[in-house]
C-alpha cells in the first residue's frame, strides 16, 4: 500500500490537513447508518465516479480546497468517518449530517 499523504491539523487555520503532493484515496465509512460521497471537487475540478464510498484525486502543492457533499442513509442522525486508504488506513475526520456540505483546506508542501 502507498504511504499516507494526509495529516489532520488542529488549531492551524486555514488548513484542515497537512498534505504531501501525489495521488490519495479517501473512503468514508458510516458509523450511524451508511454514508457516501455524493459529489466532490478538488482544486475546482470535479471528482468523477460519484456517488461512491471512495474518491481518488491528486494533491498538488500549495493551498487547495476539497469540497464534499455527503449523502447519509439516516437523514436525522447520520454520521461516519473519513479514512485515507494508505499503509496505515488511518481515520482522518468525523462527518455528520448536520455539517454537510463541507470544505477541507489542504496545505501541501511546495508552491505552484
Amino acid at each position: 500500500m502507498a504511504a499516507c499523504k494526509l495529516t489532520r491539523v488542529h488549531n492551524n487555520p486555514p488548513c484542515t490537513f497537512r498534505a504531501t503532493p501525489g495521488a490519495v484515496t479517501l473512503r468514508v465509512d458510516g458509523t450511524t447508518g451508511s454514508v457516501q460521497f455524493l459529489s466532490a471537487t478538488y482544486d475546482g475540478a470535479p471528482i468523477s465516479g460519484l456517488p461512491s464510498s471512495q474518491i481518488t484525486f491528486t494533491i498538488v502543492a500549495g493551498t487547495t480546497n476539497l469540497d464534499v457533499v455527503y449523502v447519509f442513509s439516516d437523514t436525522q442522525h447520520g454520521a461516519g468517518v473519513v479514512n485515507e486508504l494508505c499503509d496505515t488506513n488511518k481515520p482522518l475526520i468525523d462527518v455528520n449530517v448536520q455539517e454537510n456540505p463541507v470544505q477541507y483546506v489542504m496545505c501541501a508542501r511546495g508552491s505552484r
